[in-house]
């Protein structure tokens, strides 16, 4: 029965999460981020990263409600953490897509708590069957991406709040917070066996974006480009171990 409830609750969470930005972009104006834009934020073309993110959510879900995968040990571990990264990121998306972006801020770190939680359930799961290295990749995806739009939302909150985004207390307290993003990032790239190449891919795609974009300011992109490095080395290190 616990099961079959898990299977129940990812499948429809994965599946509002997976919809809920694509039928608001479709039906109506989307979640207009673009209206509190940061310092910090990536550019529209870095925001693909959310076509794989949904794809491997999607593949992981459906391993993990089918009869073999409903009773693995790594569906009982992180179905129910992955069911509230998903329920919460489309909370966030009906957040923004209906003018109450001032609970984003609060929404999206639960969310990347939620997935970091079954990332790191992850680590001491063998993957004994094939769709099983799904979950790491997709969660390794998930997490990479939202911890960086935390910062970035926490930043947006400040605009929307009628902060200009070029402040100069503004962009320095955005830089501080991205820089210490991309250290944690970098940690928990460095401690993990599996999942970590998708989470360095996906927050260092954040970075390495912001960092070429010129119409940032240069102590940004430096930052961004600095953790992007840090997030590198620390994947390139832990290969060698």
């Amino acid at each position: 029965m616990d099961d079959g409830l898990r299977s129940i609750a990812l499948a429809s969470t994965c599946a509002a999460f997976v919809a809920t930005p694509v039928l608001g972009a479709l039906v109506g104006d989307g979640e207009q981020t673009a209206r509190y834009d940061t310092v910090i934020t990536p550019p529209d073309y870095a925001f693909a990263v959310w076509g794989p993110i949904f794809a491997g959510c999607v593949a992981s879900t459906v391993g993990q409600c089918l009869p073999q995968g409903r009773r693995h040990p790594m569906s009982r571990r992180v179905g129910w953490p992955l069911a509230g990264a998903y329920a919460v990121n489309a909370a966030w998306s009906v957040a923004a897509q209906t003018d109450r972006f001032a609970y984003t801020p609060y929404l999206l770190p639960v969310a990347a708590g939620l997935a970091a939680t079954a990332h790191l359930r992850l680590q001491r799961i063998p993957t004994t069957i094939r769709w099983t290295a799904l979950t790491p990749l997709s969660t390794g995806l998930l997490l990479g991406w939202t911890a960086l739009a935390s910062t970035v939302n926490i930043a947006a909150a400040k605009v929307a709040s009628g902060t200009p985004p070029d402040a100069p207390r503004t962009v320095t307290a955005s830089t501080v917070g991205l820089l210490a993003t991309s250290a944690v990032a970098a940690g928990t790239v460095a401690r993990s066996r599996r999942g970590r190449l998708p989470l360095a891919l996906a927050s260092g795609w954040g970075l390495v974006t912001t960092a070429l974009s010129t119409n940032r300011p240069r102590r940004v992109r430096l930052a961004a480009a600095a953790g992007a490095a840090l997030i590198a080395t620390a994947a390139a290190a832990t290969r060698l171990r």
